[in-house]
């Protein structure tokens, strides 16, 4: 079972003429959707505002068979994130996001979050503690390094060094850019690093690295959680890679119902 937790916003952008778009959940509730798409059980721990964006959130989850630990804050709107350049990040309830009842992991093979939630206070501290809880059942740790402009990477090293390296971590260049990492330097980081570019995904370990070519249409989110899924039932990491990006949903949907 994949376990998720982190930001949940609405993302708001300029489609031009003075009209907004409006996406949904973020890109960790893309990833948990992808995962859940291709036979994954999935829980997702969030917290969202008592408002339209966080009643439509719930349901869009609810919509894909999502296992829910959501949270309600009576106080703060659903988090706001408006595109641009530079984009701009509204901070509300998911920045103060709660730790979850014992019973969020029950069943967990693989705890995934987003760096987002290690960020800043409260929500860093709720998530170093589910870390540290994943970490003390057992559970196989990932990190979507996604680039913040306010994020710091020593803010990141230090409250991340107890739990390094993870097991996985999805990264592009722009964060790394943003983080001034250098490539060699993920080894540090994970024992198995996804890098995202355009046209192609580069799996990295200590011991060697694979170029595969990204499917056209599949947007990296959708293919990182595909991945999930594939680790999340016991899949070695290089054929859970494989089966994201060459078969499909099908060809990591289990056969038989997922426990």
């Amino acid at each position: 079972m994949l376990l998720v937790f982190g930001e949940l916003y609405a993302e708001l952008t300029n489609s031009g003429e003075a009209c907004l778009e409006v996406a949904l959940g973020g890109p960790l509730l893309r990833q948990a959707l992808a995962a859940r798409a291709a036979g994954a059980r999935t829980r997702f721990l969030g917290r969202v505002g008592r408002d339209g964006y966080g009643r439509s959130i719930r349901r869009i989850g609810q919509n894909h068979e999502l296992e829910w630990a959501l949270q309600e804050d009576g106080e703060r709107p659903t988090s706001l994130w408006i595109g641009g350049d530079p984009p701009v990040a509204y901070r509300a309830a998911d920045a103060h996001l709660e730790p979850p009842s014992e019973s969020f992991f029950e069943g967990g093979r693989v705890l995934h979050a987003g760096a987002w939630a290690f960020g800043m206070d409260p929500a860093r501290t709720t998530a170093a503690e589910v870390f540290r809880e994943g970490l003390h059942q057992g559970l196989a740790l990932s990190l979507d390094l996604r680039s913040a402009r306010w994020a710091l990477r020593a803010d990141l090293e230090e409250v991340l060094r107890p739990f390094l390296p993870l097991a996985y971590m999805k990264v592009d260049a722009e964060a790394l850019e943003a983080l001034q990492l250098r490539p060699g330097e993920l080894f540090q980081w994970a024992n198995t690093v996804l890098l995202f570019a355009p046209g192609k995904v580069r799996r990295m370990t200590l011991f060697d690295e694979q170029d595969r070519a990204l499917p056209a249409g599949l947007h990296p989110d959708e293919a990182y959680g595909r991945f999930l899924a594939g680790v999340s039932r016991g899949r070695e990491p290089e054929a859970a890679l494989a089966a994201a990006l060459e078969g499909g949903d099908e060809a990591l949907r289990p056969k038989e119902k997922d426990a």
